[in-house]
């Protein structure tokens, strides 16, 4: 349905239901099927309403943007992006989750640099550079999302202005999460880095700040030691001592935090252990 009505757009689609209902024949059957796709289109302009990349955005706008993108479904584990491809079109999620890696090919270790869900969008960096980038894209769930060709998007990043401001501090947002990878991976321990991941999601309440925080809670371990550079047997025996210590606690699969102060800090005080043991070494260097 959702297919149907982003191929006719919304002027369209309103002409052909009230015709529909209007004409009153019963051998026009498809009238359930065209309002079913006219609400599939209000849910897809919804997701994008709340989706960062399209802030301060007009209905009106959102709408004739809407119309002019290609729906695009997906399987699980799927690879949806190689390098190839980051020169050809930036893609919206709307369900389902991604994952952004890179991978050394001589060892074949990878490191995930983003884990993307409905609202977001992937392929940043080529949108801002236009430069070929050695990154694939894979599915993590069965994935509905919406593209256009870089062109397109780089257009409407000059006709709108609004969306030419969103869609820069959405890639600034981006940037600043790749920093803070790159910082994490090259000044923390491996536990610190769990727990840094973990603390991204939650607020000082304990609870999700935002629907994309569910977006770990099921991950196998394999795919959250991609995310802080380790491997799986490393992330068992780490989220094993955040169970024990009642920081953590893993119900029908899904990670969830017990004790959000205590593991705040946790972060704290194994990165003023890193930074007593860095200072001794450096002393008995002297």
């Amino acid at each position: 349905m959702q297919s149907l009505a982003i191929s006719l757009g919304w002027p369209k689609l309103r002409r052909l239901a009230l015709d529909a209902v209007k004409s009153d024949l019963p051998k026009f059957q498809t009238v359930k099927a065209i309002m079913s796709a006219y609400s599939s289109l209000g849910l897809v302009s919804r997701v994008l309403r709340d989706s960062p990349l399209f802030h301060g955005l007009e209905t009106a706008v959102l709408d004739n943007m809407v119309v002019s993108l290609k729906p695009e479904h997906w399987p699980r584990h799927k690879l949806v992006m190689t390098p190839e491809d980051t020169l050809r079109y930036f893609y919206v999620l709307l369900k389902g989750r991604v994952k952004v890696t890179r991978q050394n090919p001589e060892t074949g270790r990878e490191i995930t640099l983003f884990l993307l869900g409905p609202g977001d969008g992937f392929n940043v960096v080529s949108l801002l550079d236009g430069q070929r980038h050695e990154v694939t894209v894979e599915t993590l769930d069965e994935v509905e999302a919406l593209s256009a060709p870089l062109a397109q998007w780089l257009g409407w990043m000059e006709v709108y202005p609004a969306f030419h401001h969103a869609m820069h501090r959405y890639i600034d947002w981006r940037m600043q999460q790749l920093s803070e990878l790159a910082s994490d991976l090259a000044l923390y321990d491996t536990m610190t880095r769990l727990v840094h991941l973990i603390l991204r999601y939650f607020d000082s309440n304990g609870e999700e700040r935002h629907p994309r925080a569910n977006l770990i809670k099921d991950l196998p371990h394999d795919e959250l030691a991609h995310m802080i550079g380790t491997v799986r047997v490393v992330v068992n025996r780490l989220l094993s001592e955040l169970r024990q210590e009642g920081l953590v606690n893993t119900v029908d699969g899904e990670l969830h935090v017990c004790n959000l102060e205590k593991l705040l800090l946790k972060a704290e005080q194994h990165v003023r252990i890193r930074k007593f043991l860095s200072n001794s070494v450096e002393q008995s260097q002297k």
